[in-house]
């Protein structure tokens, strides 16, 4: 059985790149059908699992849901992705946009693609912020975080004019007394009912882009719980949302795009993590309740890293803390180094074998070149600086670096680029190149090194695309 539905958009993904797309399309007018392959889990839909688990005693609850629910293998598979096994995705509505940390680090100018003007970026990264409710000191505040701020400050020393050490700019805000980080319900909904020119469609596993004469002409798909059931959009716009991994897979699927590109330069930023207990001093101004909080150590030219000391979610397990150590004592320092984007980093698409959703099933070639190495290198040197000057490294918690995959941030397999020469997969908006009306919006047309959350970045991109298909 095949249901039919029209729209004047249908998009695959409800993440950061499809509510971005969805919620500006729709309050232009137009009728958005959206299909998620996951279940909502949720409500409002696309909703954040802090407003759900939202005081601070919750944040051991939060850690089992994410960790323990909500992060799966891509497409649901059993087993990971081979050679990128720590390489984890979230199926359902909101996608990974709904338990992110809410990080939102602009991007230093050596981050963006050079095709494009630093100067043409601010008109999307002023209204991303606006629509992500992004506050610049949301970081923290209070006489704790004032004095392990200055710490890190007096530690590090010069930095780089406009990347120096401050709160890390949050996605989040207070709605009626609870701390919301944004997620995808405020992409697309932006504080009102749900709107009658929206649909949402969870556990809708789209299979194939419709093409014809070079034109997109719709979207087909499949009830994830009963694949019998198939349903057939029929919309003059498509677009592919469906992450890093996802997006190249329905590409491949579609049979759309044979350019060496599809699949090719993935990327994140390699990611080493440790725990310490902060030193004495610090402890003694640290209250009961002290709040989540998150300092930046921002990325620049000189240095193309990121750092960041923040109270990450724990699970209810509590293994992480030394024995009487209470965890708002002590603090999780990440670092995130750009590497290399290098066209034989890809995945490659088996023409024969099919995942659980129905699409190609992927293996990756993945490694990292002897300039990111001596990059990771450096960048470990900074963060056992910070770590050993801030606090005492907790037994087995000492500065290590992630397997691939562990930074949650991958990138790349859709790349954007200026022209159609092989190097890329979509042109500066979005646009798959040679088809009309077919755009990719999510983390994998992001084609250029950098060191920090992508989201923000992703955000303003997809709001680009949005205003290139309003005006076609």
């Amino acid at each position: 059985m095949i249901r039919k539905l029209k729209a004047d958009v249908v998009i695959a993904g409800s993440g950061a790149g499809g509510s971005a797309v969805a919620g500006e399309l729709v309050a232009a007018g137009l009728t958005v059908v959206v299909l998620e392959a996951g279940p909502q889990r949720f409500s409002p839909l696309g909703t954040h699992v802090r407003t759900v688990f939202s005081s601070e005693a919750d944040l051991s609850r939060v850690g089992d849901v994410i960790y323990g629910e909500m992060l799966t293998n891509p497409s649901m598979a059993a087993e990971p992705l081979k050679n990128i096994r720590d390489l984890r995705v979230s199926h359902h509505t909101g996608g990974m946009f709904s338990l992110w940390m809410g990080n939102c680090p602009r991007p230093d100018a050596s981050e963006l693609p050079d095709w494009m003007p630093v100067a043409d970026w601010e008109p999307y990264f002023d209204k991303a912020s606006r629509l992500m409710h992004i506050d610049l000191q949301g970081g923290g505040s209070g006489q704790m975080f004032e004095t392990l701020l200055g710490r890190v400050q007096s530690t590090l020393g010069h930095r780089a004019k406009g990347r120096e050490v401050r709160p890390m700019p949050v996605a989040a805000r207070r709605v009626d007394g609870v701390f919301k980080i944004c997620s995808s319900d405020d992409l697309f909904f932006r504080d009102s009912p749900s709107p009658n020119n929206l649909t949402i469609l969870p556990d809708t596993i789209a299979t194939e882009v419709l093409v014809s004469g070079g034109r997109a002409v719709g979207l087909r798909g499949v009830d994830r719980l009963n694949p019998a059931e198939e349903i057939e959009v029929s919309a003059d716009v498509v677009v592919v949302a469906g992450g890093t991994v996802g997006s190249p897979k329905l590409l491949a699927n579609s049979a759309l795009d044979h350019r060496p590109a599809l699949g090719a330069y993935i990327h994140e930023h390699a990611c080493i993590g440790s725990r310490v207990t902060l030193i004495p001093e610090i402890r003694a101004l640290i209250r009961d309740d002290e709040p989540v909080y998150s300092i930046w150590i921002p990325a620049s030219g000189e240095k193309p890293w990121q750092n960041q000391l923040c109270r990450f979610t724990l699970s209810s397990g509590g293994g992480r803390l030394a024995p009487g150590i209470r965890e708002v004592d002590s603090s999780d320092i990440f670092t995130f180094v750009k590497i290399d984007v290098r066209p034989e980093n890809r995945f490659h698409f088996d023409p024969i074998r099919k995942d659980p959703f129905g699409l190609p099933d992927v293996t990756a070639s993945y490694a990292l070149s002897r300039a990111d190495r001596l990059r990771i290198g450096q960048a470990m040197a900074e963060h056992f600086l910070i770590a050993s000057d801030v606090g005492e490294v907790e037994p087995g918690w000492t500065p290590t670096l992630y397997a691939a995959g562990g930074s949650t941030h991958f990138m790349g397999s859709c790349r954007m680029g200026a022209e159609d020469d092989g190097t890329s997969v979509v042109d500066r908006f979005g646009r798959l190149w040679g088809y009309e009306g077919v755009f990719v919006a999510d983390n994998s047309v992001i084609g250029t090194p950098n060191s920090g959350n992508p989201t923000f970045t992703t955000v303003a991109q997809c709001l680009r695309t949005a205003e290139r298909i309003l005006l076609s």
